[in-house]
Formats: structure tokens, C-alpha cells, sequence
């Protein structure tokens, strides 16, 4: 059975519930639609436990190209309301729900990634249970490089990573493929292929087939509770400094740069 929405495709086979982000027009970036079609569809699994697995990948060659700069303009362009919340706040928050809704996700959640995986889609990739990868993979914390902080994904990709490798992908920008990734850990295999990475999904999907539903979620509830979950003053805090930072000169210049293809003012190069 297939069911269409306008940026996700949903599948279901048997305990496999496999949702493809497929927004072409923006390298499956985290729109506003996007976002909430994509929590739609998790919200609706939550409680089903006849959906065991759940398997989160992109078509268009990319998994996320992460955060929606053109709806980011649009969100600038328009100053909070008297009383109102910021609306770029109100979008930075909603976009931490998702990945609230993605980390804690009852089911078992199977990342595949083929294409680039940058900022937001680094975030989901890192809520994820299980990460397969290709050498086509990359993988950046993109953020600061348009002048703002991975704020709603940080606490997710310290519990990924741990402290030291967050800090050193976070404050560098830096792009790494997927044979890096399985090295310091984010993703748990790379392999050569489409095929070899198919029948790889395969066996674990069989794998999470043989194991009984609630013990499954049971399981995942004892580990989260253990230390990876994220409190809604987190959401809020981070929420709050993505706001400040993007109404910034810096966060207007990075924006603008990215817009127009061209490096912002801030980008210095050693000879």
C-alpha cells in the first residue's frame, strides 16, 4: 500500500512503515509542509504497534538539505505581531517538536542516507536508532557558516556524537562523507552500494521483525529515559538563540549570501 502527500511518500510492508521525503524544488528542505506533513506521519504511527520500524530517506538524490532559507526570509520579513511571538521563533520551535517527535519516536527508527544530510537533515539523522549510509553521503553542521547555531538539533548530535566530535563538526562547518561518518560514529554502516545497502536494511528490518512489539518500545522507552530526552526549556532556549541570532546582522548577511551564491562578508580563506 502507497499513500502520496505533497513532500512525503508513505509505504507500509508488513511492520515497515518507510516515509521518503520528496521535495525536489528544494533538495527535501525542511519547509514549513515538509515539517508538518512529516510529523503528521509519525504522530499517526505513535501508537499503532503493529509498525515496528520505521524507515526515514530521501529521494532526489539527497536526504535533507536542511533548514528552508527562502521560508526564513519570508519569516524576517515579517515582524512579530504586538503580543505575538517572534514568527521565526515560532518556526525554530516547531521545528524543534519535530525533532522532539522524531528522537522519541516509539518504533524503531532506520535513517538511510544517499545524498546530502546538512543541518536539520544532520538533526533527524541524529534522532535516528540505526544509521546506513552510502559514500555518497555527506554530512555537515551548516549552520554557523550562514550566521546562526544549530540550536533546536544541538542536544541530539552531542547524544550521537558526544561532546568533543559535536563541538568540532559544529564549530567548523565541515562536510564529511560516509565512510567519516561510520568512523566517528553517526552513522553505523557505509556500504559500497545500493544493493549491498538494501539487503543490509533488509536484515535488520528482519531482524526488528523476530522481536516482539512492546518489548521493543518499552526497551527504547528505558534507554531515552536514561538520558536522551530533550526538556521543552531546551526547545525553548534554543529556539529563543536561533531567533536572535538570524535577526542579526550576522544572520541577515548569511542568509542573503546564501541566497545569491555568493560567500558572506564574514569569509576569510588562508593563503
Amino acid at each position: 500500500m502507497t499513500t502520496d502527500t505533497p513532500c512525503v511518500r508513505a509505504s507500509r510492508d508488513k511492520h515497515v512503515l518507510t516515509l521518503v521525503l520528496d521535495d525536489p524544488a528544494t533538495k527535501n528542505a525542511l519547509t514549513a509542509g515538509l515539517a508538518a506533513e512529516l510529523r503528521a506521519r509519525l504522530e499517526a504511527a505513535r501508537e499503532d504497534r503493529s509498525i515496528r520500524a520505521i524507515v526515514l530517506r530521501g529521494a532526489n538524490g539527497a536526504f535533507c538539505a536542511g533548514a528552508d532559507l527562502k521560508g526564513a526570509l519570508a519569516d524576517l520579513a515579517a515582524p512579530a505581531a504586538k503580543g505575538e511571538a517572534d514568527p521565526v521563533y515560532r518556526a525554530n520551535r516547531a521545528g524543534g517538536a519535530l525533532f522532539s517527535a522524531l528522537n522519541s519516536q516509539p518504533q524503531t527508527v532506520i535513517a538511510v542516507i544517499e545524498g546530502p544530510a546538512f543541518g536539520g537533515g544532520f538533526g533527524m539523522v541524529c534522532c535516528a536508532d540505526v544509521v546506513l549510509a552510502t559514500p555518497a553521503a555527506r554530512f555537515a553542521l551548516s549552520e554557523t557558516s550562514l550566521g546562526i547555531p544549530p540550536a533546536q538539533i544541538a542536544p541530539y548530535v552531542v547524544a550521537r556524537l558526544g561532546l568533543a566530535r559535536a563541538r568540532r563538526l559544529a564549530l567548523t562547518g565541515s562536510r564529511i562523507d560516509g565512510s567519516e561518518a561510520a568512523r566517528i560514529g553517526l552513522a553505523d554502516f557505509v556500504f559500497e552500494d545500493a544493493a549491498e545497502l538494501e539487503a543490509a536494511l533488509r536484515g535488520i528490518l528482519n531482524d526488528i521483525g523476530r522481536c516482539a512489539p512492546k518489548a521493543l518500545v518499552v526497551t527504547k522507552e528505558l534507554i531515552m529515559a536514561s538520558g536522551g530526552s530533550v526538556s521543552p526549556d531546551m526547545l525553548d532556549r534554543a529556539a529563543a538563540a536561533f531567533t536572535g541570532c538570524i535577526r542579526s546582522e550576522e544572520g541577515s548577511e548569511g542568509i542573503a549570501a546564501f541566497n545569491e551564491k555568493r560567500p558572506a562578508a564574514w569569509v576569510e580563506k588562508i593563503a
